[in-house]
């Protein structure tokens, strides 16, 4: 039997150096996860209702970052407690993909007796802060850009979903809020 045909395989570099350290004073900052803060706790980086594959630690340049896997959405809870982000005025996130065009960041607030309220932004290369694939991407977005509807509650963030639609492999580090 002779058997004709090509495969294709397509993998991605890791990138060379790790996300920037971040600079902001630790008393000014809630972290979810990163190394140059102590984190609050985050109750799992992929909830069963995630359309990803697994999510691991995987270090860069002696940096340990969150690596996504088959990435659509991924919904990070964290409900043990809370986040209260009363006061903060940023959310970070820097983001590496090897390949693709847009990120998203969601934001579920669960308001006392009220159902979940969701705020989403969407980044590309044209957008402030830009998305760029191939490079580390230091999403500095204000929380007033996501114009969280009436009911928003911010003393009740319990949950984070970062989706893509073409960047199937995404690390993400330093993630936190500020002010």
């Amino acid at each position: 039997i002779t058997v004709l045909g090509r495969v294709n395989l397509v993998g991605h570099l890791p990138p060379s150096v790790a996300a920037t350290a971040p600079t902001v004073p630790a008393a000014n900052v809630i972290s979810l996860f990163s190394d140059a803060y102590q984190d609050i706790n985050v109750d799992t980086w992929r909830v069963d209702w995630s359309l990803s594959g697994p999510v691991s630690d995987y270090a860069v340049a002696g940096n340990v970052a969150k690596m996504y896997t088959g990435l659509t959405y991924a919904g990070i809870m964290i409900k043990n407690p809370m986040i209260d982000t009363t006061g903060m005025t940023h959310f970070h996130l820097d983001v590496y993909a090897p390949a693709g065009t847009i990120f998203r960041v969601k934001f579920g607030s669960f308001p006392v007796g009220a159902a979940s309220i969701e705020k989403e932004l969407t980044f590309n290369a044209s957008t402030t802060p830009a998305f760029n694939s191939g490079s580390w991407s230091a999403l500095e977005i204000p929380l007033a850009d996501f114009q969280f509807p009436i009911g928003w509650d911010a003393a009740h963030i319990g949950e984070l979903i970062i989706s893509t639609t073409d960047a199937k492999l995404v690390l993400v580090d330093n993630v936190y809020f500020h002010k």
